[in-house]
């Protein structure tokens, strides 16, 4: 019996998830906390037109690999953002192996540690989630699995 109520509760829950979509206010992004590598609170830019959030390991390690081929501002001209949202992360892999890791590269990343952001931003496992903005409004969402994709949805 009691099964049977958590797995309602759950799937209540998973229908009651308040996800962004497409026309959703890419300021709703901003409720939650970011910082960088260095531990600096950043906010999303209000003349962001593409917000690039990965939430696993492999797709990580993807998007930094092709930024890290980039140059520094290459985010910043292109007005988009990266997101790497760690709260599965056990904390002290995060201290000892993740953030050492990350600070060594060149371009600007976010980084969530708030288990609600994953609740809010759609996902898919082993793709990047790509927000695009127009007009400080969320107009589509798409997810990718290449470098090849994600240069194509930067450079848009």
């Amino acid at each position: 019996m009691s099964r049977v109520f958590l797995f309602f509760l759950f799937c209540v829950s998973i229908l009651n998830a308040d996800f962004l979509q497409p026309n959703s206010y890419v300021a709703r992004l901003n409720e939650y906390k970011y910082v960088t590598p260095n531990d600096i609170a950043v906010k999303i830019p209000k003349d962001v037109k593409l917000v690039i959030v990965s939430s696993q390991k492999a797709t990580g390690a993807l998007v930094n690999e092709y930024l890290d081929s980039q140059s520094p501002d290459y985010l910043q001209k292109n007005r988009a953002v990266f997101i790497a949202d760690i709260n599965k992360m056990p904390t002290i892999v995060t201290k000892m192996f993740a953030l050492p890791k990350l600070r060594k590269y060149k371009h600007p990343i976010y980084i969530s540690n708030d288990e609600r952001f994953e609740e809010v931003v759609p996902s898919k496992d082993d793709r990047v989630t790509l927000l695009y903005v127009e007009n400080s409004i969320i107009k589509n969402i798409s997810y990718i699995s290449t470098k090849e994709e994600l240069k194509k949805a930067i450079e848009k």
